[in-house]
C-alpha cells in the first residue's frame, strides 16, 4: 500500500511540475510574441533583396491619405494608391496600402507618385503592407531604373 501511495503522489508532483512549467514557458512564449515592432529578417533598405520578398513592386500614385488605423496589431497609416506601372506581380487598379508607423516614419502626400514593394496582408480589406523601411521613395527615372534591375535579380 505504501509503494502505491508513493507513486500515486510521485506522479501527481510530477504532473503538477509538468502543468506549472507548460503554463510558465506558455506565457513568457506569448508575452515574447505580442510586441509591435516591426522586424524584418533582411535588409529592407535593399531594391534587390526587397524586392525577392515582395509579391508585388509598382510605382503609383497616393490618391487618397485615409488615416490611422491598427492592421495585423500594428499602427499603420493607410493610403489608397492607384498603381501606375507593375514592374513585379500582378497589382492593378487601386489598392489600399499601410505603412507601420511604430518609430519616426515620413507620410505619403497625395498626387505624388512613389516605389512600392507590397506583400497582402493577411485580411483582405487591409489592403497590402509595405516591406522596405518607412522612408517614402519618389518614382523618378533613376528609381525605376534601380528597382526594375532588383526585380531582374531577384528572379
Amino acid at each position: 500500500m505504501n509503494k502505491q501511495i508513493t507513486v500515486s503522489a510521485v506522479s501527481a508532483a510530477a504532473a503538477i511540475t509538468l502543468a506549472a512549467g507548460g503554463w510558465l514557458g506558455w506565457t513568457r512564449y506569448q508575452d515574447a510574441h505580442t510586441t509591435s515592432d516591426v522586424v524584418y529578417a533582411y535588409d529592407t533598405s535593399s531594391p534587390t533583396i526587397v524586392a525577392q520578398h515582395a509579391t508585388a513592386v509598382f510605382t503609383g500614385t497616393v490618391l487618397e491619405d485615409t488615416g490611422p488605423r491598427t492592421v495585423e496589431g500594428l499602427s499603420s497609416d493607410t493610403y489608397r494608391v492607384r498603381v501606375d506601372q507593375v514592374l513585379k506581380g500582378v497589382a492593378s487598379g487601386e489598392v489600399v496600402i499601410t505603412q507601420s508607423t511604430d518609430g519616426e516614419v515620413d507620410r505619403y502626400t497625395v498626387g505624388r507618385t512613389y516605389m512600392w514593394a507590397t506583400n497582402p496582408n493577411h485580411r483582405v480589406e487591409d489592403g497590402v503592407a509595405q516591406l522596405y523601411d518607412a522612408a517614402p521613395r519618389p518614382a523618378n527615372d533613376a528609381a525605376v531604373t534601380t528597382w526594375t534591375e532588383a526585380v531582374a535579380r531577384a528572379g
